[in-house]
């Protein structure tokens, strides 16, 4: 029994600043990876508003699409919600940036994205070392997702009407293989590979007719002599995901079984 002499301990904990408290809070959301589209949609739509793109400056639905790809592949393993504190911190003048790095110019790009994500991370590496060593507890990793939440998640896109190919997450394929949802032979898996490498190739000589530098052009060069030689490295790479995401899109609409 505890008499009126006994003091209950108090529990020290570090002071924490606006800044460190949003940043544990935004850890514990979904990773955008693994997320949906919308989600992530809402928050861009947010962030564009906050650098004074005007409405008719809003990227177009073909830009928008290869913004939303490079922020999947790029930074898919932050969270939509510290996509809005990088730039609620970029604005604020707290992120090591220039002011004229963190001014939009009317041009919300994937290259102007990555220039506050990557001074985001450099900042949220060295808070998130602090944190850990001052308050132990304070951050959790953040939760994998369980099999169940993977098939709803997949559930979700299979209930989609307009599935967006670029945009379908491969851990789908790495899920259903290993829980032998798809079963392909080594000729089916090859088929999906040339029709892959048809549509990058496709993709890549249309480039050179928009493209205003001979960047499109050297792009196609390399893909051609690959495709004689062999592919290897970034081709390689996607192509394989192209084709993963073929089987993807195929399983979600039944095609295949």
């Amino acid at each position: 029994m505890q008499t009126n002499q006994e003091q209950v301990p108090i529990e020290w904990k570090p002071c924490v600043t606006g800044d460190e408290d949003a940043f544990t809070k935004a850890l514990q959301q979904r990773p955008i990876n693994k997320s949906t589209v919308d989600e992530l949609k809402q928050v861009l739509r947010l962030v564009m508003i906050k650098v004074g793109i005007r409405a008719n400056n809003l990227p177009n639905d073909v830009e928008k699409g290869v913004l939303i790809e490079h922020i999947i592949t790029n930074y898919g393993n932050h969270t939509p919600l510290e996509v809005k504190l990088a730039f609620d911190m970029a604005i604020s003048g707290k992120l090591d940036l220039e002011e004229k790095e963190v001014t939009a110019y009317e041009n919300f790009s994937c290259l102007y994205f990555s220039k506050i994500m990557n001074a985001y991370r450099v900042w949220a590496r060295q808070t998130h070392s602090q944190l850990k060593k001052d308050y132990p507890k304070m951050i959790e990793e953040k939760l994998t997702l369980d099999d169940e939440e993977k098939a709803e998640w997949m559930m979700e896109w299979k209930q989609m009407e307009d599935i967006n190919f670029e945009l379908i997450p491969l851990v789908f394929y790495e899920w259903m293989a290993d829980k032998n949802l798809i079963k392909l032979s080594g000729k089916e898996k090859w088929v999906y590979t040339e029709k892959a490498t048809t549509q990058i190739k496709a993709q890549l000589f249309n480039d050179i007719s928009t493209c205003k530098t001979n960047d499109a052009y050297v792009a196609f060069n390399k893909f051609e002599n690959m495709e004689k030689n062999g592919f290897t490295g970034e081709l390689k790479g996607r192509i394989l995901n192209r084709a993963k995401r073929l089987i993807i899109y195929d399983y979600l609409k039944g095609i295949i079984q």
